[in-house]
């Protein structure tokens, strides 16, 4: 197998010298469909390769949205050559060293480097959507609306309350039903919508140079600019302070401060963690994907905090209690 991705790549660089070449597997292809690859040359240099398939369709949307990023003028790993016909993308090799790896960095240089991040992802918000042709739109995944703001609920009731509720199914249909739940739905899907990544989070900002990049950005669409800054600040991958978090979003927001910001803000958390929530679960439970249980604590907690500050999910707050989980 190594041997033909070396063929592919000698194929699509002629110039590259490959006799002492070898390949070096990143990952393995899970439920997204992709697998990347670090291919080592005769030279100091290395490449990755993404492999992708069609089994989610965002995937084919990576080179389009890669080039939207650029216009933004976002840092992006160059996209080397694309092989369309067999799925495979080669993109430049910026190290492994991702937003994630600085976690136990002390808070000073850590809020420095996640300052910088921040600059970056503004970049993409403030982009003029009046640019995009509308080819380009066309081209991005679906957008924020209500009808995806609800999938992503049912996914925290479907994959999380659903596996971990001690309540009985008929007392989880009701809470569902809860008006507060499509309130938050069109709440957020009334407010303006910008350029968003997605999945903002620090595995998948990658630093080089104290410089970040992103990476996994195929997910590009319209949204609101406070569900990336949530993703970022409250990233169940890093534990940050409830201190720490205010500076961030303070940062984040300064421009712009207000109790409309801050509001749209909090339910913009809400609803992500309640998205992470379900991801872990449905990784962990139906993907076999055990790791992703370390991860629940932390963003359980975090939704925890918030609700119990802001008025936004009232009926939610008895059923995320240790009493009321089987954790």
């Amino acid at each position: 197998m190594h041997q033909e991705i070396l063929k592919a790549t000698s194929d699509a660089f002629p110039s590259l010298s490959l006799s002492g070449a070898r390949v070096e597997p990143l990952n393995e292809i899970g439920g997204s469909g992709r697998r990347y690859l670090r291919i080592h040359t005769d030279s100091e240099k290395s490449l990755i390769l993404m492999e992708y398939t069609g089994e989610r369709p965002d995937n084919l949307k990576f080179i389009p949205a890669g080039r939207i990023l650029s216009r933004s003028g976002n840092r992006i790993p160059a996209i080397l050559h694309h092989d369309e016909r067999r799925g495979r993308i080669w993109i430049e090799d910026l190290g492994s060293r991702h937003l994630w790896d600085y976690r136990e960095t002390p808070w000073p240089e850590k809020s420095r480097l996640y300052k910088v991040v921040i600059d970056e992802i503004t970049k993409l918000h403030s982009f003029d959507l009046d640019k995009l042709s509308a080819t380009e739109e066309a081209t991005l995944e679906p957008p924020f609306d209500e009808k995806l703001y609800n999938w992503e609920q049912d996914y925290f009731f479907e994959h999380f309350l659903g596996h971990y509720s001690r309540r009985a199914p008929s007392y989880l249909t009701a809470l569902r039903e809860e008006p507060e739940f499509a309130n938050l739905a069109m709440e957020l899907a009334a407010l303006p919508r910008v350029l968003v990544h997605r999945d903002f989070q620090s595995q998948n900002i990658l630093i080089r140079d104290n410089c970040p990049y992103m990476i996994d950005y195929q997910g590009l669409r319209l949204g609101l600019a406070a569900y990336d800054i949530a993703s970022l600040v409250h990233d169940p991958y890093v534990c940050l302070t409830g201190k720490q978090r205010e500076e961030l979003i303070h940062y984040a927001f300064r421009h712009h401060h207000s109790d409309k910001e801050q509001q749209a803000y909090t339910r913009c958390a809400t609803q992500r963690l309640m998205q992470a929530l379900g991801a872990y679960a449905m990784l962990a439970n139906s993907s076999g994907k055990q790791h992703f249980l370390q991860y629940i604590p932390s963003a359980l907690e975090s939704l925890r905090e918030i609700l119990e500050k802001e008025v936004i999910l009232p009926s939610l707050v008895p059923y995320l209690s240790d009493e009321a989980l089987s954790l």
